[in-house]
């Protein structure tokens, strides 16, 4: 299985800590995405019923991991609109996109990754 679309998502949680509502939801809409996705891929890979039975809860436990990384920001946190918007923008790519290494990058995830590094560095 390849996992472009998991280490993508992964990467929308790296720098910016999330919980507003609105991010909530992104970052719910996101993950569930990224297991429907993974999900069907396992399926094309024709595995025996005992390792799909095994990867399901590897994927439950992707999600509870991107949640473990978000704390509490505020809507006014700089880096806000843009992490919502990256996530959202992943929310909408298809499944083959987000298996395409090339294609998984949104305009709005470059946007957030060039945020994301300025706002690093003007850390103290």
């Amino acid at each position: 299985m390849k996992t472009p679309l998991i280490a993508a998502a992964l990467a929308a949680f790296a720098v910016l800590p999330v919980a507003a509502d609105e991010m909530a939801d992104a970052a719910l809409e996101l993950c569930e995405k990224v297991k429907a996705c993974s999900m069907a891929q396992i399926d094309k890979e024709d595995l025996t019923p005992e390792i799909e039975a095994m990867m399901k809860p590897m994927l439950d436990g992707m999600c509870a991991n991107m949640q473990s990384r978000v704390a509490v920001v505020d809507t006014s946190h700089p880096m806000y609109d843009v992490s919502l918007s990256c996530m959202s923008s992943m929310s909408e790519l298809t499944c083959d996109q987000m298996m395409n290494e090339n294609q998984v990058v949104t305009p709005e995830c470059e946007e957030y990754e060039a945020a994301a590094r300025k706002y690093a560095d003007q850390a103290p």
